[in-house]
């Protein structure tokens, strides 16, 4: 597989996380268009203003998940990231606790870490708590991600995609992230480990020389 199909499985990804919100805001102008009672169009508006707000939620986590974002060395404050991921899991089964401290680091380690946070809701499709945590120590920046919830798990392809054992071409739209995940903090040195216990996953990722601004 080419490096170029990567990227279109990347863009298959993002286009699949926008097709429901952009559905919803479709039908929404059909129904504006062709209804004449008021409270339905009402309903309609406010159907159109939520899916609206999820598009542009939605949009925002996949450029800093998957965009370039910039110039290389870009640092971006976790405060931020942390309202980006919190507007894209507000309408999702996953709660989110962000607990990151208030640094600003690499734009590539923000990748790694949106994509896991990611990761980890899809591991508890019925929904629970996921939770993102953070710290600084010395010249390594640690992040832990837990996903906990009723019968939480971790799929045998998302397992090899982060384990970078997936054939190129055996890739596709749902093991993409996890792939270009690893390759991700493999090219910036960090390491990714996970876990299963009961009802909770468990990412971890450690990544050297993290800046402390």
């Amino acid at each position: 597989m080419h490096e170029l199909d990567l990227g279109a499985l990347l863009v298959s990804r993002v286009c699949h996380d926008l097709i429901s919100p952009v559905a919803a805001i479709s039908n929404g102008l059909e129904i504006l268009a062709d209804e004449e009672d008021a409270t339905m169009k009402a309903q309609a508006m406010r159907l159109i203003e939520h899916s609206v707000g999820q598009a542009k939620a939605r949009l925002l986590f996949a450029r800093l998940a998957f965009g370039a974002m910039g110039s290389a060395g870009t640092e971006i404050d976790l405060r931020e990231v942390g309202q980006v991921a919190a507007d894209f899991f507000r309408t999702g089964k996953a709660r989110l606790d962000w607990q990151m401290p208030a640094i600003a680091i690499d734009k590539e380690i923000i990748r790694v870490i949106l994509n896991l946070t990611a990761l980890g809701a899809d591991c508890i499709p019925r929904g629970g708590a996921l939770t993102v945590r953070g710290e600084q120590a010395r010249q390594v920046f640690r992040v832990v991600i837990t996903a906990k919830g009723l019968k939480a798990s971790l799929a045998p392809d998302i397992r090899e995609g982060l384990a970078l054992e997936l054939p190129l071409e055996d890739l596709t739209g749902r093991t993409i992230a996890p792939f270009v995940t690893a390759l991700l903090a493999r090219k910036i040195g960090g390491e990714i480990k996970y876990g299963v216990v009961d009802d909770t996953v468990t990412f971890e990722a450690n990544f050297p020389r993290a800046s402390a601004t």
